[in-house]
């Protein structure tokens, strides 16, 4: 048997949290852990996310970690055994008499309702774009004690888990609300998802949006940066964006009712999708006019990242008047950059590659630019 280590940490908004791998070959394939309900195998997890805690504790690697969403015909949940695959090694609950989060499976509170089939809260969704401040944006507004923001910061439902029903997104995803009267949430897929926007006005047609937008040649390479940095695209800037330029021109994409069900089988817990988005997520202008065709105008707001991270107070305090809360009914919170890029994002992008971007984008940002009626920050 391999020598095998890692714990089951706890059980929070339906999902089991955890870490496991082994000695004998931390380097080569992620462990699989199989998770057993209430004594009844519920499914495999893959102890393959990221746990910077680990690295912390001496290990030479941080991707060992596994989350496992308990799938919905669990509603109680009363015990939770995890196993290394093919092995008889049980995973230790780190806290046995804390497992289990008390508000595991609470039922959907009645104030989250404003019908029969639409909901208050979330009462507003930070859509995105990736790479462009939606997670400093997320943390300074959870921070407020007026507002219960998402916990784990992106939630997959509206791309992926709305069979699963509003209860499941109450408990996966708002486990910590206590009666706050501003919700949010905050994943930036939302934005350019096509067949979202339909969703979100369904489930709430009075909900407030906000936009962060930042120059699409930064944010591509960003985007890149954030996946090749991590070893989880191998291809260097240039091939992985012409590769996704083919797939564009293929005319792929996600506008129809199969390839919204494909990309939800396929999304993995890092919310990595089928395919590379860096090319086609700065285009902007068609994103944003999909929420507009639903949503009044006046419930947009749209931030210039130059802006944001210029000055993110000022920017903070502009979104909480947006929400209809007192910038000064509390103290703002401590401003630092949340989710930095590892140093060396533009390692590899090369003269060419910028001005074939910045070709590219032309017609999308004029497109842009006069939709808002005034000149974009990046020209």
């Amino acid at each position: 048997m391999r020598s095998c280590q890692g714990y089951v940490d706890h059980v929070r908004g339906r999902t089991v949290h955890g870490w496991a791998y082994s000695r004998d070959d931390m380097f080569a394939n992620p462990i699989q852990v199989r998770i057993f309900i209430n004594g009844i195998e519920a499914g495999m997890a893959t102890a393959d996310c990221n746990r910077p805690d680990l690295l912390s504790a001496g290990f030479k690697t941080s991707c060992h970690g596994f989350e496992f969403v308990i799938p919905m015909e669990f509603d109680e949940v009363t015990s939770v055994r995890a196993f290394i695959d093919n092995t008889d090694y049980e995973l230790p609950a780190s806290a046995p008499d804390h497992l289990i989060d008390p508000g595991f499976s609470r039922p959907l509170p009645e104030t989250w309702r404003s019908g029969e089939s639409t909901y208050r809260f979330p009462s507003f969704f930070i859509l995105g774009a990736a790479k462009c401040g939606t997670t400093s944006l997320h943390g300074y507004l959870a921070a407020h004690p007026l507002i219960c923001m998402s916990n784990p910061k992106e939630p997959f439902y509206f791309e992926a888990e709305c069979s699963y029903g509003e209860k499941f997104y109450f408990n996966r995803y708002f486990w910590q609300w206590n009666d706050e009267q501003v919700v949010g949430e905050a994943r930036h897929r939302n934005l350019y998802l096509p067949f979202v926007p339909p969703r979100i006005h369904a489930y709430n047609p009075d909900a407030k949006l906000i936009v962060l937008l930042r120059n699409p040649i930064e944010r591509c390479v960003s985007h890149w940066w954030h996946w090749y940095s991590r070893g989880l695209d191998p291809l260097p800037f240039w091939k992985a964006v012409q590769d996704d330029f083919e797939r564009i021109q293929s005319g792929s994409d996600l506008s129809t009712p199969e390839a919204a069900a494909m990309y939800a089988r396929t999304l993995d817990a890092q919310g990595q999708g089928c395919f590379r988005t860096y090319l086609d997520s700065g285009y902007y202008y068609e994103q944003i006019l999909r929420y507009t065709e639903l949503f009044p105008v006046e419930r947009l707001k749209i931030i210039f990242c130059d802006d944001f991270f210029r000055d993110p107070a000022a920017t903070v305090r502009e979104v909480l008047e947006f929400l209809n809360i007192d910038p000064d009914s509390s103290p703002l919170p401590d401003v630092t950059p949340h989710n930095v890029s590892k140093p060396g994002m533009f390692t590899g992008v090369d003269d060419r590659a910028i001005t074939w971007l910045r070709s590219h984008y032309w017609r999308h940002n004029r497109k842009l630019e006069d939709w808002l009626e005034r000149s974009l920050p990046w020209g």
